[in-house]
């Protein structure tokens, strides 16, 4: 199906959801950028290459219960078993997948299509206790559409890279349809102090359902530094690929940990392929593993991440790197 018309509405659902809150008590409101590249990593191509989030979030206060929820989620949240909102988000992303080989004309019809994506995603975080609940809807435009094409293009020539050849053949544009469904609990040890170095571990647990990818999944995150207790709410903020936690407030923490997907189907590979033909494989087992360091002060935080994470099919078993670098600044 080609629906020319979504990838207009990113923008400006991105938009009124700085401006359209329900009336709220005490809350923080941040402005979030990500990119994730694979040339932090040192490679280029080969499956996930590239992505790029703008984000509006808005958390309680220090010493707050919850926030007004998120305007797109407020109606379905309660019935899909949410609780008070503890973080809202709206963001703007993009991503782009391209073969192995981007300097070929004509892409291997077996290794990962190029594929680009837009969309705009709208997520909740409810926090009660130790444990975390995650639900968000996804908007948006796969294809030519997606604007991946030229945002690459612009990269590379930035950058020095090869430029990527094989656009040309990348999967036709389709509506973007989402909807994340996603459970944490923490376990804390060490001091209770949050501005004392202590520890905890994240075990998360749900699935994705959408024309993207639909997947059930599982993760365990380790942290260990100072303001675990109130940044939880950003470490179980899932997107389609791993977003950073970062820091609340004054305080930094290092974290390591592992991602587990059974994926059952992915856009543009197996029985969603390109009409040029494509024979890929997908790879229905993927893990990714993830390493980082956050750190934050008054007014905004930094978080960096190395992930490495399964190829999307099965023509190569060699794994993927990429770093993830996210700013965030009190709004």
């Amino acid at each position: 199906m080609t629906t020319p018309s979504l990838p207009r509405l990113a923008l400006p659902l991105f938009l009124s959801s700085l401006l359209w809150t329900a009336p709220a008590g005490a809350e923080e409101t941040r402005l979030s950028a990500t990119l994730q590249n694979d040339i932090f990593a040192g490679t280029d191509g080969g499956g996930y290459t590239n992505g790029i989030a703008l984000a509006y979030l808005r958390t309680t206060a220090p010493d707050e219960a919850a926030i007004a929820p998120q305007w797109l989620l407020a109606p379905v949240a309660g019935w899909l078993g949410l609780g008070p909102a503890t973080l809202a988000l709206s963001s703007l992303n993009q991503v782009m997948v391209t073969p192995a080989d981007i300097t070929r004309k004509v892409p291997d019809p077996a290794d990962a299509p190029y594929l680009g994506a837009l969309w705009f995603r709208a997520a909740q975080v409810s926090v009660h206790g130790d444990i975390a609940d995650t639900l968000a809807v996804n908007l948006g435009m796969i294809g030519p559409a997606s604007g991946a094409r030229q945002s690459q293009t612009l990269i590379h020539r930035l950058t020095g890279s090869d430029r990527p050849q094989g656009w040309d053949y990348q999967v036709h544009n389709h509506a973007l349809i989402g909807v994340d469904r996603y459970r944490a609990v923490r376990v804390p040890f060490g001091a209770a102090n949050d501005a004392v170095p202590s520890g905890d571990l994240i075990a998360l647990g749900g699935a994705s359902l959408g024309n993207w990818q639909s997947s059930a999944g599982a993760s365990l995150l380790l942290r260990y530094g100072t303001g675990l207790q109130r940044s939880y709410p950003t470490a179980v903020r899932q997107s389609m690929r791993t977003a950073d936690p970062s820091v609340l407030g004054r305080g930094w923490f290092v974290y390591a940990g592992v991602h587990a997907d059974r994926v059952f189907s992915q856009m543009g590979v197996g029985s969603n392929q390109p009409a040029q033909g494509s024979t890929a494989k997908l790879r229905e087992t993927q893990v990714a593993a993830v390493a980082g360091i956050a750190y934050g002060w008054d007014d905004g935080s930094l978080s960096f991440s190395l992930q490495n994470a399964s190829s999307l099919t099965t023509v190569t078993s060699r794994r993927k790197g990429y770093g993830s670098l996210t700013y965030t600044m009190r709004y």
